[in-house]
């Protein structure tokens, strides 16, 4: 294949990607407190339209890696958007987890006379569900770049975990200071 048939191939993949994100994202909407059963499975139909994708774009690292196509530059600019758009596509779901685990929440403690719902697992559902929206709007951010236009560097640095960050050495030290009990 030439670079020319590449750049087609990658586009009409990325165009795919965009619509299937897009009905995805319009598939999110708000969840409603009112009764369990619905509020739950409503919540649950997403977090499974959301898996969908992912699985989705698991198949086509894969299938795309294995091909000739990743060893040309856009093919492997191509496998950077769709590996981004995985990681945004799994905070998606991580987001709605949360949400759904407020949800359950709130309907396991509010049918108790005399209880409301909890603050904490109100806010979890909308917090999680604002969440999510936005990281599924990030993962078609990374898909609808043009392939021309993205950086060869589009990987960001990895930032450290939060442990890692407070085992650093001190500015002046090689190694942390004890201390004693």
């Amino acid at each position: 294949m030439s670079e020319a048939d590449d750049a087609v191939v990658v586009h009409t993949q990325l165009t795919n990607w965009q619509r299937r994100i897009q009905q995805t994202a319009a598939g999110l909407t708000p969840p409603q407190t009112g009764s369990p059963q619905p509020a739950l499975d409503r919540l649950l139909h997403q977090l499974v339209s959301v898996y969908n994708v992912a699985s989705g774009l698991i198949g086509e690292i894969l299938r795309s890696a294995d091909s000739p196509l990743a060893t040309t530059d856009t093919g492997r600019t191509y496998l950077v958007q769709l590996a981004t758009a995985l990681e945004h596509t799994n905070r998606t779901a991580a987001h709605l987890s949360t949400a759904v685990t407020g949800l359950a929440e709130i309907h396991r403690l509010s049918p108790r006379p005399g209880t409301t719902a909890p603050a904490e697992s109100s806010l979890n559902v909308m917090l999680g569900h604002a969440a999510a929206l936005r990281s599924l709007q990030r993962a078609l951010t990374a898909v609808t770049a043009p392939v021309a236009d993205a950086p060869s560097h589009t990987r960001p640095a990895p930032t450290p975990v939060v442990a890692e960050q407070h085992r650093r050495p001190a500015d002046g030290g090689s190694r942390p200071a004890r201390r004693r009990p």
